[in-house]
């Protein structure tokens, strides 16, 4: 009889732990913006945050970015090839960085580059005992470790997604004008041909819910790490993991609640 019971225990203890963990992140993120009152009185940790998470990704965003716009654009041109109008490449192409590609890769680069980079960070201070000295010294981790980290989150994502769309759609031009002859009147035509308000919007409210993801996320696996370096590679690990599956479950969501 034990052995037909312990599957249904290791299952049970498994949706016991993940009930456990998704109850632990919404306590996270509440807990931080309860902290939201105390947001100007350190503006310097603010900032310091959004060097290190926008400033710095603007390089590897950058070679992303113009690469993803290319092969969006040689992919349309490829699939209407004698079907539809030259036009139409620079549509599709709009449409499919504007929408999906721009916030949806920016949000899977940053998981995996800050993401990681915040949990591996918080885990080498728990590993030291310095999260045990803020509580000892009577300072709140949330406000001092957590609020920083999601301000820069929640508004350097949305503006790197934005500037992710910027060169996807600079790098579909250059390749149309270099390799696929098409003109930049055609493309720009093309881009305005069907445009929505929306397509951009949808972008920009996706990167807000895509920041949130890995900055919980991060938090969360970097304040469980367990000791040593091995440790602090898991915690990396599961935060970049993680990230990247529900970032494409609230990409799902998403696209559902905007446009059905």
């Amino acid at each position: 009889m034990s052995f037909l019971l312990s599957p249904i225990a290791w299952i049970g203890k498994i949706i016991i732990s993940g009930i456990s963990s998704v109850g632990e992140v919404v306590c996270i993120l509440l807990s931080t913006l309860r902290q939201l009152p105390h947001l100007f009185k350190n503006p310097e940790l603010i900032v310091k945050q959004m060097i290190s998470i926008g400033v710095s990704s603007l390089p590897l965003l950058f070679v992303t970015s113009i690469f993803t716009g290319m092969v969006a654009t040689v992919q349309c041109e490829f699939q209407f090839r004698d079907l539809v109008a030259d036009k139409f490449v620079g549509t599709a192409a709009c449409k499919m960085i504007l929408i999906e590609l721009g916030p949806l890769l920016t949000a899977l680069v940053l998981s995996g580059r800050v993401g990681s980079a915040v949990s591996a960070e918080l885990g080498s201070m728990k590993e030291k005992e310095e999260l045990d000295a803020y509580t000892v010294l009577g300072l709140n981790t949330y406000r001092y470790l957590a609020l920083p980290r999601f301000i820069a989150f929640i508004t350097m994502i949305p503006c790197l997604t934005v500037i992710s769309n910027c060169l996807a759609i600079f790098g579909g031009w250059f390749v149309c004008v270099l390799a696929l002859d098409i003109t930049s009147y055609t493309y720009y035509t093309g881009m305005q041909y069907l445009f929505e308000t929306m397509d951009l919007f949808a972008g920009v409210i996706k990167s807000f819910i895509f920041g949130t993801i890995i900055f919980v996320l991060g938090y969360y696996n970097g304040t469980h790490a367990k000791a040593g370096a091995r440790g602090v590679g898991l915690a990396t690990m599961n935060v970049v993991v993680s990230s990247c599956l529900m970032i494409l479950i609230a990409d799902f969501i998403t696209d559902v609640i905007i446009y059905f």
